[in-house]
C-alpha cells in the first residue's frame, strides 16, 4: 500500500510541473500576416533581415509580419525574410532573426504570391504545410497577391500591421458594402478537395490603403485565370451575397447608382437539347441614392421607376453571365454549382458526372433577374 502511495504521489509531482516549457508574452511575437512565395533570390537579397537555409536548395520564401520589438527601426512593425526548401523550415527560420518567439496563431491573413499559384507542386505542398500546422488557424483569411506576396507585406501601411488592416476591413466593410469576399484556409481546403478549383480575393496595398480588388481563380493547385471587379461582383450576386453593392446603369445620359438593400440567388436545374441547364433566379430590391440635379424628369414617377428595374436587371445579367464565361474558360466552379446538383439533384448529378467530375463549361447558365427600386430618397 504504502508504494501505491508513493507512486501516486510522484505521478502527481510530474504532472504538477506546471508551464515549465512556456513563453512570457512579452517575449511572443504574434504575427499578424505572412506571405508565402516561390523562392526569388531577389527576394532574399532585398529584404533587410533575411534568412537562408544553410546545405539545402530553396523553394520557398516566407516574409512575416509582425510588431517591432524593443531596439528594432521604425514604425509599429517589423517584416522578417526567410528562404528553405519546405514552408514549415522558412517559418522556423524567423525565429532566428528576432529575439521573440513568432506565434502563428494569432496570424489574421496568408498572402500567396503569384508565383507560388503558378506552380501546382509548391502551391500543394504549402497548403499541406498549413493545414498540419496546429498553431495556424483554419480560420485565417487567405488572399492573392499579383506579384511576390513579399512586396505587399514589405509596403508602408501607416505605421499599422498589415493583418489589422485586412481584419478591420472585414470585420468594418468589405462583407457589408459588398465589394469583397471572403475566404478562410478551411473553404479553400474544401473546395480544392472537393470540387478541384477556388477562388481566392486579391490584395492591393498603395500608399498606405488597402483594396480588394478582383481575385485569382485556381484549379487543380495551379492559377488559371482572373477575375475583375465587376466578374467577382456577378459572382457574389449569383451566390445571393450582394446585399450593400453597388450598381450603375445609364438613365438618360447619367450614371445611377443602385445599392442593394436586399439579395438573394436560387437555383434550379434541368436539361434540355443543350445539356444540363442551371435557370439562376436572383431577386434584388434597392434604392437609388442619386441622380441629377439638372434634369426635369421626375426619377420617382411609375414609368421611369420600371424603366430603371429594368436596367438594372440588365446589368446583373451581363456581370452574372460574364463571371461564369470566365470561371468556365478556368475551370473553376465559383457559382458552387456541383455542390448544390449533387445535394438537392442528385440523379441529374449522376447522369451528367464523368469519372466524379462534370465540366463547368458543360453547363448553360439562365439567369431570371428581378429588380425591384424601392426608394429614390427626396429632393425638396
Amino acid at each position: 500500500m504504502r508504494y501505491v502511495y508513493v507512486i501516486c504521489l510522484l505521478c502527481v509531482c510530474l504532472a504538477s510541473t506546471g508551464c515549465w516549457d512556456k513563453v512570457q508574452l512579452e517575449n511572443r511575437g504574434f504575427v499578424s500576416a505572412f506571405g508565402v512565395d516561390a523562392y526569388d533570390a531577389e527576394l532574399v537579397s532585398g529584404s533587410a533581415l533575411r534568412l537562408r537555409s544553410p546545405n539545402s536548395a530553396e523553394r520557398f520564401v516566407v516574409t512575416v509580419c509582425m510588431p517591432s520589438f524593443e531596439g528594432s527601426e521604425g514604425g509599429g512593425s517589423v517584416k522578417l525574410t526567410a528562404a528553405a526548401d519546405a514552408l514549415m523550415p522558412a517559418l522556423s527560420l524567423i525565429r532566428l532573426g528576432t529575439s521573440q518567439e513568432p506565434y502563428y496563431g494569432q496570424a489574421k491573413a496568408i498572402i500567396l504570391g503569384e508565383g507560388l499559384l503558378d506552380d501546382s507542386a509548391l502551391l500543394a505542398q504549402a497548403i499541406d504545410a498549413m493545414e498540419r500546422n496546429r498553431e495556424i488557424s483554419r480560420k485565417v483569411v487567405m488572399l492573392a497577391y499579383r506579384g511576390d506576396s513579399a512586396d505587399i507585406l514589405r509596403a508602408d501601411t501607416e505605421g499599422e500591421q498589415l493583418g489589422m488592416h485586412i481584419s478591420n476591413f472585414y470585420s468594418k466593410s468589405g462583407v457589408a458594402l459588398g465589394v469583397a469576399f471572403k475566404k478562410d484556409l478551411e473553404s479553400v481546403l474544401k473546395d480544392l478537395r472537393s470540387f478541384g478549383g477556388t477562388v481566392i480575393p486579391l490584395i492591393a496595398v498603395e500608399d498606405g490603403l488597402i483594396s480588394l480588388s478582383g481575385a485569382a481563380l485556381v484549379s487543380d493547385f495551379r492559377l488559371t485565370g482572373w477575375l475583375d471587379d465587376s466578374e467577382v461582383r456577378g459572382l457574389m450576386l449569383a451566390r445571393g451575397s450582394g446585399k450593400g453593392a453597388h450598381l450603375t446603369a445609364d438613365f438618360d445620359g447619367t450614371r445611377v447608382p443602385l445599392r442593394l438593400s436586399y439579395q438573394r440567388a436560387r437555383l434550379k436545374f434541368d436539361r434540355d437539347e443543350r445539356g444540363l441547364v442551371c435557370v439562376l433566379d436572383i431577386r434584388a430590391k434597392g434604392s437609388v441614392e442619386e441622380y441629377n440635379a439638372n434634369s426635369r424628369k421626375d426619377i420617382s414617377s411609375p414609368e421611369n421607376v420600371a424603366k430603371l428595374n429594368e436596367l438594372f436587371a440588365h446589368a446583373i445579367e451581363r456581370e452574372v453571365s460574364a463571371a461564369h464565361t470566365r470561371l468556365a474558360q478556368s475551370g473553376v466552379d465559383g457559382f458552387g454549382l456541383l455542390e448544390r446538383l449533387r445535394k438537392f439533384n442528385y440523379d441529374l448529378y449522376e447522369e451528367f458526372v464523368t469519372e466524379g467530375k462534370i465540366c463547368i463549361s458543360d453547363i448553360t447558365i439562365i439567369p431570371i433577374v428581378d429588380v425591384r427600386v424601392t426608394d429614390v430618397g427626396a429632393t425638396r
